[in-house]
């Protein structure tokens, strides 16, 4: 493996890349865990939050353009074992329904899949960027 210039990083197919982290966690989260809206600090990544692959990456990686894009991006309190992403990964069943999950089984994308909050509004999470609100019942 070659070396990786200064500032690069090391990156898999489907990885978030930095800026889509940012607009999510930024521009359209606020700085907010996008299930329960608690507060979060971006200093605390890893730790205190969480970038979540709706449509999970796979093991060994995947050629899926979908993955890496925005629209499978949800900002997440804790870990992948405690906080809002630990409530996904322990309850999957549940987690699909909601659209916290989107199988990498099928043809379903995420930006067609609605996620319904803690408080039961239901959005859609758009390839541009946006989170946007739609009744509940709407999308998927």
């Amino acid at each position: 493996m070659g070396l990786v210039p200064d500032g690069a990083s090391l990156m898999g197919v489907g990885d978030f890349t930095a800026v889509v982290v940012r607009v999510a966690f930024f521009d359209r989260e606020r700085g907010r865990c996008f299930r329960c809206r608690r507060p979060l600090r971006f200093e605390d990544r890893g730790i205190g939050w969480s970038a979540h692959h709706r449509k999970p990456r796979a093991n060994g990686g995947t050629s899926d353009p979908a993955v890496g894009d925005i629209s499978n991006c949800l900002i997440l309190c804790g870990t992948g074992t405690t906080g809002c992403h630990g409530w996904v990964e322990s309850n999957r069943a549940k987690a699909r329904e909601q659209g916290y999950l989107v199988s990498a089984i099928g043809i379903a994308i995420p930006a067609d899949v609605r996620v319904t909050r803690q408080d039961g509004s239901c959005w859609l999470m758009t390839s541009s960027g946006l989170a946007v609100r739609v009744k509940n019942g709407a999308g998927h």
